[in-house]
């Protein structure tokens, strides 16, 4: 119990590091966008590799990549009921708000610290499915309530996901797991060294972009949204217990729901038209529950 704490304390030093770095001006909020280039584009993809090299493909890992889709399909329509009575812009971003899991910045520097291996495995496959959703399929849906059109551009879908460097690498990853192949020694040692940044990193972007901002007005529908997320991951919590899956694995889906919003929720929800601060309040009050829920779950698990 003692090493959990301490493992998951140094994660929360950072993250209080990267927020009182930016309380006394030797980084801005804007540097976060830096860090996230950084990290998005080269040691995230560095450490999905190292992380889910010689995955094999079997009926646990395709259940997982299913839960990663069904997972946020369930919570965008949820996040859809409970705003019918808004209008279009509203919906939109309860869809995309309610939906989506930051796993590769957040989740996956505790599994590797803690579930090395298998559970890191597990992870990857369940974000296969929350990326192909997360980075392009609920923006699409969520933008055409917006907007009321009729019909979705799949050459700009299609472009949206495989723009992502970490998408690429899933679709990599899923291949060479098709095919039975390793990747060579020497690209792992290189990749290894360079995602071996990642944790630190996500952490301290995560302390940068910790903001709590927002309107009365927008109150009410921040407190909504997160609500929604946590009642949301007791359900999907409660089911997943009942699949077909090896414990390690229901034991990280669980940590997964746990996550906080994604880190493109904030963009997309702007890019459908929606001009507040609630989507950016609601993703730093969701780093913090997340937060605690991570290190209860670590203390149930271990």
């Amino acid at each position: 119990m003692f090493d959990v704490l301490i493992k998951s304390l140094t994660f929360i030093l950072i993250i209080v590091i990267g927020y009182t770095l930016k309380k006394v001006d030797v980084l801005k909020k804007s540097d976060a966008n830096v860090v996230a280039t950084i990290i998005m584009n080269i040691t995230l993809p560095c450490a999905l590799l190292t992380s889910a090299n010689g995955i094999e493909l079997d009926a646990t890992i395709l259940i997982l990549i299913a839960i990663g889709i069904i997972s946020n399909v369930v919570m965008m329509i949820i996040g859809y009921i409970a705003s019918i009575k808004d209008d279009a812009k509203m919906k939109g971003a309860f869809m995309i708000n309610t939906s989506g899991y930051n796993i590769g910045n957040f989740v996956l520097p505790f599994v590797q610290s803690f579930f090395p291996g298998m559970g890191v495995v597990y992870l990857c496959s369940f974000d296969i499915g929350n990326a192909l959703m997360g980075l392009g399929m609920t923006y699409a849906v969520a933008d055409h309530v917006a907007s009321g059109e009729n019909h979705f551009d799949i050459k700009e879908l299609f472009k949206k996901l495989f723009s992502s460097i970490p998408f690429d690498v899933y679709v990599l990853i899923f291949i060479l797991a098709i095919f039975k192949l390793q990747i060579p020694s020497p690209i792992l040692t290189i990749a290894s060294t360079i995602g071996a940044g990642n944790s630190f990193l996500a952490m301290l972007m995560i302390g940068l972009m910790l903001e709590i901002k927002v309107s009365p007005l927008e109150a009410k529908n921040v407190f909504k949204i997160l609500g929604l997320r946590i009642v949301g991951t007791i359900v999907v919590s409660l089911l997943t217990l009942l699949l077909p899956i090896p414990l390690l694995a229901k034991e990280i889906m669980i940590m997964a729901y746990c996550a906080p919003l994604s880190t493109v929720s904030a963009v997309f929800t702007r890019k459908i038209g929606y001009q507040g601060d609630m989507s950016a309040t609601a993703n730093s009050l969701s780093i913090l529950v997340s937060v605690v829920c991570m290190v209860v779950l670590l203390l149930i698990f271990i």
